[in-house]
């Protein structure tokens, strides 16, 4: 797909979990232009953005991915490098009933074998789990990731130092509405340990 000028792919946590995951999980054969399907593991995260449906200047790219298992666990192992969970899962909530559909786990990418801090690099990737209620489904999970490259703004300022306007602004960036307070409060306290852990 060529650049879309003056268009930017912004969806909510709740509409990538309700709308195009859903569909995923349900029908694997299920594609979406912005969202291509890529094997997120196989990849270092620069190689990512070329693979990526979105070419522009947002710094965010969006994937399907598949979820490996080994033993149980989800191999976390990627090109030149590995994939850190950090922080606790955060629920995501249908927006008009407020029931819970699905999980967002924050993951940072560090480079090498070594997951020490001196490691840590700006690749930041939410992945988004759907909650499945459906007993008839059975196969592989699949994932939407969505992937960001933190930029140096702010880089370097102490937990004490994040604004409150800035996360509000994040906030509103959502489009989340004024009365999802549950939402809001998850959103908001997912948005501060994103800013605490690359801090």
């Amino acid at each position: 797909m060529d650049s879309l000028v003056g268009y930017t792919f912004q969806p909510t946590p709740e509409a990538l979990v309700s709308h195009y995951l859903k569909k995923k999980t349900r029908d694997p054969a299920f594609t979406y232009p912005l969202i291509r399907d890529v094997d997120i593991y196989k990849y270092h995260p620069c190689e990512l953005p070329g693979l990526s449906s979105i070419q522009s200047d947002e710094q965010v790219w969006y994937f399907f991915s598949t979820l490996a298992k080994s033993g149980g666990l989800v191999s976390r192992k990627a090109k030149g490098g590995s994939w850190k969970i950090t922080g606790k899962d955060c629920v995501v909530k249908a927006k008009h009933s407020n029931n819970p559909i699905g999980f967002k786990k924050t993951l940072v990418f560090y480079q090498g074998s070594n997951l020490g801090k001196q490691n840590r690099t700006k690749w930041v990737m939410h992945e988004y789990r759907y909650l499945n209620k459906d007993p008839v489904f059975t196969g592989t999970e699949v994932v939407v990731c969505r992937l960001k490259r933190i930029s140096n703004e702010g880089h370097g300022l102490g937990e004490e130092h994040i604004a409150p306007e800035l996360v509000t602004q994040q906030l509103q960036d959502l489009h989340l509405p004024s009365s999802s307070n549950n939402l809001m409060e998850c959103e908001s306290q997912c948005l501060i340990d994103d800013f605490q852990r690359l801090m």
